[in-house]
């Protein structure tokens, strides 16, 4: 795995993090605007990421390590939330069950973490 592993994965995240986010919001009683701010900008930084890399992969890639590092805090915390409110009986309706939720946060939070990685790896010799 490399950086264009991390940008390809960058591309999706920073599209799908926006857009779970208004989902979110829509379907469970309380909206989180904080909670949709941070998907926001976790989404831009990716990109942005993604976009400096494409002009100059090894300045780059400081950008992008710095979306991941933003989206990795932002799901784990996520994931907390989530695991603390399914032991304590309080998980809010979701259009999904509780534990499906909990199993996608995580699937996702080691993917972030397999993107930051990928992504401080260089594909050119120095």
């Amino acid at each position: 795995m490399d950086v264009k592993f991390s940008r390809t994965l960058a591309i999706i995240f920073g599209v799908l993090l926006p857009l779970l986010g208004i989902v979110r919001n829509w379907t469970t009683p309380k909206g989180d605007a904080a909670g949709f701010f941070v998907d926001l900008a976790a989404g831009g930084m990716l990109l942005y990421g993604v976009w400096r890399v494409a002009e100059k992969e090894r300045s780059g890639q400081r950008f992008l390590a710095a979306g991941w590092g933003l989206t990795v805090g932002l799901i784990y915390a996520s994931l907390e939330q989530q695991v603390e409110a399914l032991y304590a009986g309080t998980v809010a309706e979701a259009p999904i069950p509780a534990e499906w939720s909990v199993a996608l946060t995580a699937f996702g939070l080691l993917l972030s973490i397999v993107g930051l990685v990928s992504g401080l790896r260089s594909t050119k010799k120095h």
